[in-house]
């Protein structure tokens, strides 16, 4: 059995370097309380750790009645009863760590932190990764590689000089984080504040051209304790306009397989799998245990489509892991839907909307998985601001 922890704002937190890091309240409010959400990856055996199990009174005994093999809550007060267990953080950091050691017994198996693990999270190892896979994969254009600069002086010759929109990422950010979109007109005063502020953080500031972007997928991989790499599948998700991320498609691996290579070549698809694996392996494996998400994306140009095979590698447990397994696990294979992540600052908004999801959609389930309707992945109070669920359609 395994111990689960959510910590998102991950990047961050690794960043930061500090075992002492302290996350913004936004993430502290989001890992309160979505610290459910691993449950849904978890085998039955494993263990999910919350900060308080009272919102869990009510909630855990209806949801395990429904789903048998989901596993249970605990809280750090009881988390030393399971000795010699595996702690499976979100994300690995120095100070994910250095809490897992403060609340757990020290025979609990709880991960190190690895050096070379910082570059590795970093937007330049997968710049390194896309490289490779150009180089391999017929007919993946050069022109998506990334730049990355450290003066703003560069960053504003380079967008005077581009005939198309830029985009800027700050190096360590993920799921639609650390974006900045550059007025092809010249960068703006807001622009190189925000700018100058990622490059005092971070170091460097990435920049590419804005694709004409049809779909967002990714390719999840799990890292074993053996560095073997293992395919567990794609998952489909959307953004909101300005690329951060909104939830997954949930649907079988045929239909979204389906979905890909009516644009792009099976084949291709196969390749990239491929050459992945064997990268993963060689610069992920030494050194981490755990899952990996490859974002890509299919883009059009010229009116033809085209493949984004590396946009960013998240070396965490992600979302589109999550939503895989739940959908493999929970989910009428019939059926189709939608895997959500919601926020609203106005309190009360969110636990109306939930019970509007009870009333509208009843959850129907047959042998133990879901045909169609609405279910809350977590506690909902009239508290909650953070909110993830699924709708399912049949």
């Amino acid at each position: 059995m395994s111990i689960l922890y959510f910590n998102p704002g991950h990047e961050t937190a690794v960043l930061n370097a500090s075992k002492y890091y302290t996350a913004p309240a936004n993430v502290v409010a989001m890992q309160r309380e979505l610290s459910f959400l691993p449950a849904w990856y978890g085998s039955s055996n494993d263990v999910v750790l919350v900060e308080s199990l009272t919102e869990y009174e009510d909630f855990y005994p209806a949801i395990s009645k429904q789903f048998p093999l989901l596993p249970k809550p605990i809280d750090a007060t009881s988390i030393r009863d399971y000795k010699n267990e595996e702690v499976v953080l979100w994300g690995i950091s120095p100070q994910a760590i250095h809490y897992m050691r403060s609340i757990c017994d020290t025979s609990c198996i709880i991960p190190d932190w690895e050096r070379e693990c910082l570059l590795l999270h970093s937007r330049e190892t997968a710049k390194e990764c896309l490289i490779k896979l150009i180089d391999t994969v017929e007919g993946i254009s050069k022109s998506i590689i990334p730049q990355f600069h450290t003066q703003l002086e560069t960053i504003e010759e380079t967008v005077n000089i581009s005939s198309s929109q830029l985009l800027a990422k700050a190096p360590y950010s993920s799921s639609g984080r650390g974006l900045l979109w550059l007025h092809q007109t010249g960068i703006t005063r807001t622009e190189k504040q925000i700018l100058h502020g990622i490059l005092k953080k971070q170091g460097a500031v990435s920049v590419e051209q804005v694709l004409e972007k049809d779909m967002d997928f990714a390719m999840e991989f799990i890292v074993d304790n053996q560095g073997d790499i293992s395919f567990e599948g794609y998952s489909l998700f959307f953004t909101n306009a300005k690329g951060s991320y909104l939830g997954n498609y949930l649907m079988s691996q045929k239909e979204i397989i389906a979905q890909l290579t009516c644009k792009i070549s099976s084949g291709v698809l196969l390749q990239v799998q491929e050459k992945l694996t064997l990268i993963l392996k060689e610069k992920y494996a030494p050194v981490y245990k755990g899952c990996i998400g490859v974002d890509m994306m299919l883009y059009k140009e010229n009116g033809e489509y085209k493949l984004h095979p590396c946009l960013e590698i998240n070396m965490r447990y992600n979302m589109g892991y999550l939503a895989t397994k739940l959908y493999e696990r929970y989910v009428d294979p019939t059926s189709k839907g939608m895997f959500k992540i919601d926020f609203s600052a106005k309190s009360g908004d969110i636990f109306t909307r939930h019970q509007e999801n009870i009333n509208n959609h009843p959850l129907s389930l047959e042998g133990g998985r879901i045909q169609k309707g609405y279910l809350p992945l977590c506690p909902v109070t009239e508290d909650s601001h953070y909110w993830a669920y699924i709708l399912i359609e049949n």
